[in-house]
């Protein structure tokens, strides 16, 4: 993989995408990696290549590499000849070379020579897709919150275990203060934000506990106790922090991703049916998504192969 390759994120995505449907399509308990870096048997140095499969035949373990080419032109001998003398430096057992273009007629009469696997991918439409992979629409939820303020008490050593309410505060900081500068200051030169202490409240606590999805904002506040050990600032100087009360507006809201919208998928080698891929994907949270992938020619659920990247039940 070139440098110019590897800071190009449509490029790594296409690497990151094939290697998603090799994992989705291969048995279980076989690992794929994408980049992998390998160590060269000839120069001792470390060869990158785009993807790994590892798995095991009987009690032998067996490497794959996968290399992917994303370019307007067909393939040539030329690029799998570099493979295969890079798959054998590397001592890799096989190679899958995928192209979106495809190749040419001589390339694939050396692959079978080389002992080559050659795949092809293309995108295709919602009509062209098996029945099974049919599903209309996919639903994100995404948790949402905006601060609405912050009220101060400062420490009073005589209250012991009081628990005042959030009438009770001194001040309100300003609406436009920053969520993100250090205004708190504790022992040891610390120091953290308005939103570290959000993170933390998410962290220990259950935030969005019983917000229904869809429903409008709900405001809760959240009372955090310090110990008069820590300080904030403010237009008189730093004051010695007892309470901190901060109240957000919360609310969970849909992200529609529609078969149209996702990415439909077919993937194959020379004059075999190949696998179709659907995959959606949220455009508002990076590298959220969910994938169904079956043989393309596939009749039963029972070939399905149900897959994705979301955060689990408790985080939403």
């Amino acid at each position: 993989m070139t440098a110019r390759r590897s800071n190009d994120p449509q490029w790594r995505e296409f690497e990151k995408l094939i290697a998603r449907i090799e994992a989705d399509a291969g048995p279980q308990g076989i690992v794929i990696k994408s980049p992998d870096r390998i160590r060269c048997k000839l120069t001792g140095r470390l060869r990158e290549v785009d993807a790994t499969i590892r798995t095991k035949v009987g009690t032998a373990e067996m490497l794959i590499t996968i290399e992917c080419r994303r370019r307007t032109k067909v393939q040539d001998v030329t690029w799998l000849e570099q493979l295969a003398t890079k798959r054998s430096s590397i001592g890799a057992d096989h190679t899958i070379a995928v192209s979106h273009s495809g190749f040419s007629p001589e390339a694939e009469t050396v692959a079978q020579r080389l002992g080559i696997t050659l795949r092809r991918i293309a995108d295709v439409q919602a009509q062209d897709l098996n029945p099974l992979l049919g599903l209309d629409v996919v639903i994100f939820w995404h948790k949402r919150c905006v601060c609405t303020g912050v009220g101060i008490r400062t420490y009073r050593p005589d209250e012991g275990d009081v628990r005042p309410e959030p009438d009770g505060i001194d001040y309100v900081l300003p609406s436009d203060t920053d969520l993100s500068a250090p205004v708190f200051h504790g022992e040891g030169g610390s120091s953290w934000s308005i939103n570290s202490i959000w993170h933390e409240v998410q962290n220990s606590l259950d935030p969005y506990a019983e917000i229904e999805k869809a429903a409008p904002p709900i405001t809760r506040t959240a009372r955090i106790r310090y110990p008069g050990t820590v300080t904030i600032d403010t237009l008189d100087g730093p004051a010695r922090l007892g309470f901190v009360f901060l109240s957000t507006a919360m609310w969970i809201e849909p992200e529609f991703v529609t078969i149209e919208e996702a990415r439909k998928i077919r993937y194959n080698g020379d004059g075999d049916v190949g696998i179709q891929r659907v995959e959606f994907s949220s455009a508002r949270t990076e590298d959220w998504r969910i994938s169904i992938q079956a043989p393309a020619d596939a009749t039963s659920v029972d070939d399905l192969r149900i897959g994705g990247n979301w955060p689990n039940s408790d985080d939403g």
